[in-house]
């Protein structure tokens, strides 16, 4: 069973009136010690909901609370619940357990829902293809070097998960090897143009840290100019090699908890594969 399944079954039962974020964080708070409960402070009301419809893996999430999940903690939210709400979990729950009852309700979902959050923090994140596997056009990323410690305020940080969450895809489908697919077709261009409109052109202004935000507007320049260039037929000239290595570039800046040690990339060599400009 995955979160999104898991919210799916429960959240008609324990949820309440109250949001979807609402009843995400809820749940998080309900699994962690004492010590764990401000790691939530760092995550924005959108995350919540982009967990809950699986729009956002809950790795990165997980990966923060992992040593604070207590399934002691989470039982005694379940056998807090009233005994109608617990039988309505032992009937749900009966096929992912079979052992499941009244009396054990809430640590048999407890170690189920500890199990979820464990598992996710081990997952990796998925990279586009290397060139040795396919032999074609994907950039290569440096290799991740995890890191617990983020530069940014615990604003700037939820703001930056909904901002990747956002972009993500995009930058996956310029860095791999099958970018044009989604260039010919329009997809990807016709995605970025509707991002930016209703959402970025305002949001990106309000992160606090100065050279976040410029790595933000970094990205979005670069893919609006891919999108009017393809959609506007412009007669500028475009080169999309530089601008996909570019892409892979912000792609590294705007996750330093995966590539920490990553930076001497930029730092030290004037022209990461000649896409540096920063």
């Amino acid at each position: 069973m995955n979160f999104v399944e898991f919210v799916t079954i429960t959240r008609p039962i324990l949820g309440g009136k109250g949001g979807v974020h609402i009843y995400v964080r809820t749940l998080f708070d309900a699994i962690l010690t004492e010590n764990g409960k401000e790691i939530l402070d760092g995550y924005s009301k959108e995350s919540y909901k982009a967990y809950a419809g699986g729009k956002t893996s809950i790795r990165d999430i997980s990966k923060a609370m992992v040593q604070y999940v207590d399934p002691v903690e989470f039982s005694s939210f379940i056998f807090n619940t009233e005994e109608s709400a617990q039988r309505a979990l032992c009937e749900q729950f009966t096929e992912f357990l079979p052992n499941i009852n009244v009396n054990n309700v809430g640590d048999e979902i407890a170690e189920l829902f500890a199990n979820i959050i464990r598992t996710a923090a081990q997952t990796k994140r998925k990279k586009p293809a290397s060139k040795k596997d396919t032999g074609t056009g994907s950039i290569e990323l440096p290799d991740e070097q995890h890191s617990d410690e983020s530069p940014y305020s615990s604003e700037d940080n939820g703001l930056l998960q909904e901002f990747t969450s956002d972009y993500d895809e995009i930058m996956f489908t310029m860095i791999g090897e099958n970018y044009s697919t989604a260039l010919i077709d329009m997809s990807l261009p016709n995605k970025v143009l509707a991002l930016y409109k209703t959402k970025w052109s305002t949001k990106a202004d309000t992160f606090n840290n100065p050279t976040l935000k410029s790595y933000v507007f970094s990205l979005l320049g670069e893919l609006n100019q891919l999108s009017n260039c393809l959609l506007t037929d412009g007669a500028e000239p475009f080169f999309i090699k530089q601008t996909r290595t570019r892409i892979r570039n912000l792609y590294v800046k705007l996750h330093p908890d995966l590539f920490s040690g990553a930076f001497p990339y930029d730092a030290f060599i004037d022209d990461w594969d000649d896409g540096e400009f920063y």
